[in-house]
């Protein structure tokens, strides 16, 4: 696979109206099989309970459990395709790398649900932490600036919710998100801006088509 390294960005075919439209059918199916999976869980709360309680209680609820796991499968699957697409249009390495990490670190959730521990934990981490600084690093697609401003508040506004986890740790009593939000809802205000973005993404990406022979690169994406 030859990636583009030159100053001008001249695309063959528009693969980053593919890539464009894989972000949007992996965000949209993974919002949806949440709601699913959460309308299977008897006594699910958004607050008490995290994302990944749906495909990793004990016992296992069904068919919560597999409707969550194979969609985020699905959904880091469908990311490592968005990324080869991009980088195949010669798109940014940072971003790329960044998205591809967290890709694989939602296979990896999906793999090994919430009753793995530590490994789950490795694989959740992963995919917040990467998908937050991709969501951060996205401007170097050459964004216009309202993408940008969003990209970056949404990007850092998730990873500083990460910061605090790690720092604070997970209890209510040593973060004042947790107590405020919960498990579940501070989750979800780390993992929801990061998705939500990427269907914007997505949608800026169909809809550029031939623009982006217009847009430069330098030789150094990093």
């Amino acid at each position: 696979m030859k990636f583009q390294r030159g100053s001008i960005f001249r695309p063959e075919k528009d693969y980053y109206k593919y890539a464009g439209t894989v972000l949007i059918v992996a965000t949209i199916q993974f919002f949806l099989a949440i709601t699913l999976a959460e309308t299977q869980f008897p006594g699910y709360s958004v607050s008490k309970n995290s994302l990944s309680y749906l495909g990793g209680s004990i016992p296992l609820v069904e068919p919560s459990a597999m409707i969550f796991n194979v969609s985020v499968i699905l959904f880091g699957l469908l990311g490592i395709l968005a990324v080869y697409l991009i980088l195949k249009s010669g798109g940014c390495r940072l971003f790329s790398i960044c998205l591809l990490i967290s890709s694989l670190g939602a296979v990896g959730v999906g793999l090994f649900p919430e009753y793995t521990g530590s490994t789950h934990l490795f694989f959740a981490l992963t995919t917040f932490l990467f998908g937050s600084l991709a969501t951060i690093f996205s401007y170097r697609l050459g964004l216009n600036i309202p993408m940008v401003i969003i990209s970056l508040v949404l990007g850092i506004g998730s990873l500083l919710t990460i910061i605090l986890l790690l720092v604070l740790g997970s209890t209510p009593a040593s973060n004042p998100l947790i107590a405020y939000l919960g498990v579940g809802g501070n989750e979800r205000f780390i993992a929801y801006p990061i998705i939500l973005y990427l269907t914007a993404l997505g949608g800026y990406l169909t809809s550029r088509g031939k623009d982006w022979v217009r847009i430069r690169f330098t030789n150094g994406y990093f």
